[in-house]
């Protein structure tokens, strides 16, 4: 297909709406390198002109490599442009980034609309540039695939048995993703939907770098992954910009907390709050104030409690004002968590450990009631679900919900109306109790 067919099927393919045509006569005989080209609607009984394209045929100019204004290069084929500048509209024009396209009234002779619409050679530019872009992601799958299938020959050091087991279907869901074509991973499923081609192979690079670490050594920092991966200067940081997305999505890949497989810290230490009995090898606390743990310790200790009743809230808010009454944690045998928003492996380990005692018989879950807590409630449903307990989601109006589904119903009917804080419903000592003992 010569360059002239190529710009008329595009012309064909993006500008000319439903049962439109191009009346080429003027091709036969254009003297210049910028022609009028009538766009006509033909029916059984009427034929007339709606339109007129002005563009370039300078086809030789195409092979200049230079780059459009940058402002070009973000218009799409559907845009249709307004320019105030005429004379840089015609430098644009006449170098065929763009076309001026010309609507007519139904005499065929009025102009209705002007606008200006993507160029041939523009389309054909960014074109070559996404072909080039998904080359070059092909390179990086394969290259993930190669190092994936070579690790995988290599087998694993790991004694621990827990800890193979997640090794080892993280390989295989790794083997499986980098063994797909660009267009079928760009339709997997155990991505985040709104993640681009490049965002999962980025994913994909960091299980095998996670793979990699947690192979070697019992324990490591976060910032160990992508050093010992990449082994230059700022691997550290390569996988920084997604890293709470990333061991999310690792964790759910693993069925299970990064700390099984050895993360003790995602590069920082992170606070988890508190207030009630909670007591460890190395420290004890006892009802009263607000305490913190490290995630660090809540990986490397062996918690305990002996409260009966366990409270997961979603903002420091609600423990500062629960613990300020400091008998009501003491007298009523509870254990008050504060997940500070969606919940982190480190503290969905810690929980793991505490709902696995036996002296705790039920859990209240107290999120905001918006899009937000609506999604961290079912992550704190997730994370005590593993155990047989009484369940209770306490709502807007101080009623409690002690079923699932029921909460979803209550949850989307108000989503519909409004959306509230906890600080709004706090309640008080008696609402407190009411709810424990419901």
């Amino acid at each position: 297909m010569n360059g002239q067919e190529q710009l008329l099927r595009y012309l064909q393919q993006h500008i000319l709406r439903s049962g439109e045509e191009l009346s080429l006569r003027i091709l036969e005989n254009s003297v210049g390198t910028i022609i009028d080209i009538p766009v006509v609607k033909r029916t059984v009984r009427t034929y007339r002109q709606v339109g007129i394209l002005t563009l370039t045929t300078d086809m030789q100019q195409w092979q200049d490599t230079s780059v459009p204004d940058v402002d070009l290069l973000k218009w799409t084929p559907g845009r249709r442009a307004t320019l105030e500048d005429e004379q840089q509209a015609f430098e644009w024009l006449s170098a065929g980034w763009i076309i001026k396209e010309m609507r007519l009234k139904r005499d065929g002779k009025t102009t209705d609309k002007l606008c200006y619409r993507m160029g041939y050679r523009l389309f054909a530019l960014q074109w070559q540039r996404q072909d080039q872009e998904r080359t070059k992601l092909a390179e990086q799958l394969e290259s993930c695939r190669s190092r994936a299938a070579r690790l995988q020959r290599q087998g694993t050091s790991v004694i621990q048995n827990e800890r193979k087991t997640l090794i080892s279907l993280l390989q295989s869901r790794l083997i499986a993703h980098s063994s797909l074509t660009i267009d079928e991973l760009e339709g997997a499923e155990l991505f985040q939907a709104q993640w681009s081609n490049l965002k999962r192979i980025q994913f994909l690079h960091f299980i095998l770098a996670f793979i990699l670490v947690s192979n070697e050594q019992d324990v490591f920092d976060w910032k160990e992954i992508g050093a010992r991966y990449y082994k230059e200067i700022g691997g550290s940081k390569v996988f920084d910009t997604h890293k709470d997305e990333f061991i999310r999505t690792l964790e759910l890949w693993a069925g299970q907390s990064a700390t099984h497989l050895g993360l003790i810290s995602p590069g920082q230490i992170t606070p988890i709050y508190f207030s009630g009995p909670l007591e460890g090898q190395w420290s004890v606390h006892r009802p009263g104030p607000v305490h913190a743990l490290t995630d660090i310790s809540a990986v490397q200790d062996d918690y305990h409690t002996s409260a009966s009743t366990l409270w997961l809230v979603e903002n420091r808010g609600i423990l500062t004002r629960i613990a300020a009454d400091q008998h009501f944690a003491e007298k009523s045998n509870c254990l008050i968590i504060c997940v500070d928003g969606h919940i982190r492996s480190s503290h969905k380990m810690l929980i793991h450990r505490l709902v696995a005692n036996n002296s705790i018989n039920q859990v209240l879950m107290w999120s905001d009631y918006d899009e937000d807590g609506f999604g961290i409630a079912r992550e704190m449903m997730e994370a005590v679900s593993a155990s047989k307990l009484m369940l209770k989601w306490i709502c807007h109006d101080h009623q409690i919900i002690t079923n699932w589904m029921d909460y979803q119903t209550y949850m989307k009917k108000l989503l519909q109306e409004s959306s509230i804080e906890q600080e709004q419903v706090l309640g008080g000592y008696k609402d407190w109790n009411r709810w424990i003992d419901h």
